[in-house]
């Protein structure tokens, strides 16, 4: 008989099967919530889940993050277990983790992080009418912007590159090489913002400024942060008032007719705190071939796959590929291990670099987390981190590659589930796809705590 009960619920359809089937296939008991009127076991909006109703009582919580029920999880730190940790707005929201690496670099001027992260400033807007205001917190991008006028060749540029701090999806992400093309973005999200109010769709009379977005429930300022820095959720730009602006990567490595691609690489995260990446890891390419002399064209720019699926020319097969299959495709077996070393080097420092800042991020010791890095390489096979996202979007790996996800949750389990109820030694984890990156103890359980 499963010794274990798990409650699992992810909005995404291909995710939830696959970590059902993983779970089951560990004779783990599962109870799925689902949609009102689609199952027994539904999901009440109305109010959170209480865990001390199920019977038998819930081990395992693998649930979107709004879903989990955290004072469940701190009443029972050695017996229950989340698949998220509840306060990490330092790894996930772009803004607060440029401002960790940068003063983890005061302390570590040696860190890779030091040339691996493009630099950034963080833009901070309320409205397009104090634009001016915004600009001067930005002197340096203003100042390049500004050189750039007296350059005629494009090649020759300084480019940039915006994106929202708390949005996905490649939502609001711009490229641009002028104060007229920065303008511009604002002055089209006020216009389309103002365009909503009049039709009483979402304004700020509705809504509040700094309230709620899209439906999410009132969960106070951290963890409503924390999730909506995700892949899985889509934000509304016209609200957003904290931006990055980093200087753009204008050569890229290009690979299959000059596209220009990122590296997903899936990275798990195991108590308090032990971090591993996967091998298993996604090239994901620009539909388009790449050009710095139309930055209007996203589908060249931009390598996220959600912007191409509804584009005649897509082919699923063609636009995702396995990192390691790139060796087919120009580059040689020595070049992707520098790569994966330079990944895992950056990763290290990453966490060092948030994990210490307490108010930020809280590795919890019974909850685990697999978050989605993003990287990019120049010509000279150079790796940048780009970003890191909570609840990744596995879908976008697609049914050829399905394996990939199937593996990566059936192996988490046994990293980061079952040593945790068979209280296993962490040397005695077996490893396949799995890389330990990090180690580090943030903090003891109150029942460790009590025994010494």
């Amino acid at each position: 008989m499963p010794a274990h009960h798990a409650l699992v619920h992810m909005n995404e359809v291909y995710t939830h099967d696959l970590i059902v089937r993983s779970l089951r296939n560990h004779r783990w008991s599962v109870t799925e919530l689902h949609a009102k009127g689609t199952n027994t076991d539904v999901i009440d909006d109305a109010k959170p889940l209480d865990l001390a109703t199920f019977d038998p009582p819930v081990s395992l919580q693998w649930l979107e993050y709004e879903l989990i029920d955290w004072l469940h999880l701190a009443r029972q730190p050695t017996a229950t277990l989340a698949n998220s940790y509840c306060i990490r707005k330092g790894l996930i929201r772009k803004a607060q983790m440029a401002f960790n690496v940068t003063k983890y670099l005061t302390k570590r001027p040696e860190s890779i992080l030091g040339t691996a992260v493009p630099e950034t400033w963080l833009f901070e807007i309320d409205h397009v009418d104090y634009m001016d205001e915004a600009l001067n917190e930005v002197f340096d991008v203003v100042q390049d912007l500004e050189a750039n006028e007296g350059v005629e060749d494009q090649a020759e540029k300084k480019l940039f590159i915006i994106k929202p701090s708390l949005a996905n999806k490649a939502a609001g992400i711009h490229v641009f090489d002028s104060l007229y093309g920065l303008r511009s973005l604002f002055e089209k999200t006020r216009l389309d913002s103002d365009e909503e109010d009049e039709d009483g769709d979402g304004g700020e009379e509705e809504r509040g400024i700094d309230g709620p977005l899209n439906g999410e429930t009132a969960q106070g300022d951290e963890e409503r942060d924390d999730h909506l820095d995700s892949d899985s959720e889509d934000g509304d730009i016209s609200q957003i008032r904290e931006w990055v602006i980093q200087r753009y990567i204008s050569r890229p490595l290009l690979l299959r007719n000059r596209r220009k691609f990122h590296i997903r690489a899936y990275v798990l995260a195991v108590s308090n705190i032990r971090v591993y990446l996967y091998r298993d890891m996604l090239a994901l390419f620009a539909l388009n071939p790449y050009s710095v002399t139309d930055l209007h064209d996203k589908l060249a720019h931009l390598t996220n796959t959600c912007l191409q699926t509804d584009q005649t020319a897509f082919e699923e097969d063609e636009s995702v590929r396995l990192f390691w299959d790139l060796e087919q495709k120009g580059l040689t077996g020595p070049e992707l291990e520098g790569m994966f070393e330079q990944m895992k080097q950056i990763l290290a420092d990453t966490f060092d670099a948030c994990a210490g800042e307490m108010t930020t991020f809280q590795a919890m010791p019974n909850a685990f987390e697999l978050f989605g890095f993003d990287f990019l390489m120049d010509e000279d096979r150079k790796v940048y981190l780009l970003e890191a996202n909570s609840f990744p979007d596995f879908k976008q790996t697609g049914a050829r590659l399905k394996h990939v996800i199937d593996n990566l949750f059936n192996e988490t389990l046994c990293v980061a589930v079952k040593p945790f109820f068979a209280n296993d030694d962490e040397k005695d984890i077996p490893l396949d796809r799995f890389v330990k990156v990090f180690d580090r103890e943030l903090l003891r359980t109150l029942h460790d705590l009590g025994s010494t």
